[in-house]
């Protein structure tokens, strides 16, 4: 006798845990990516996020150039009600990366704010507090300033041949 083939839908339901936390997720309990996302085939046999394939079944596609964000922080999470749709900057500065935490900083180690006349931006982005530049600029007295240029340029140049 034939097996019964499930929809992918009910394939997709059968992978996922009723709300067992307080938050009330639904948890993902099969593949995981790497990245500790859940992974599903979808239509046409290609792969596909869990949460993103339950987000169009349930709600619709999701806008172009935008991504979903977990609001609850739980990547196996697959319940629509705690997706939205965001930027990727936006997704990235609600996280918990290097990029969000720096983001987030309002005043350097030393304690100096962050903003206004105080704060340089490098041509990459980052940025520097104007008064510890200045107070490491003045240490460097001309000697050792030519030592720390010239290892600075050494370190670029390797760090350029080994890319």
């Amino acid at each position: 006798m034939p097996r019964e083939r499930l929809t992918r839908e009910a394939r997709f339901w059968a992978k996922v845990a009723l709300p067992s936390t307080p938050d009330g997720c639904l948890i993902w309990t099969a593949h995981l990516t790497s990245s500790g996302y859940g992974g599903f085939t979808g239509p046409g046999r290609r792969n596909a996020r869990a949460h993103r394939y339950a987000y169009e079944m349930l709600v619709g596609p999701v806008p172009d150039g935008l991504q979903l964000d977990h609001l609850c922080k739980e990547r196996r999470c697959v319940r629509p009600d705690h997706l939205e749709p965001v930027t990727l900057v936006e997704n990235v500065m609600r996280g918990e990366s290097v990029a969000a935490q720096n983001a987030q900083r309002t005043h350097c180690k030393r304690g100096h704010a962050l903003s206004g006349e105080n704060l340089y931006r490098k041509p990459d982005g980052r940025r520097v507090c104007r008064s510890c530049r200045r107070a490491r600029e003045r240490n460097l007295t001309p000697a050792p300033r030519l030592a720390h240029n010239a290892y600075h340029r050494e370190w670029k140049r390797k760090r350029k041949d080994s890319e």
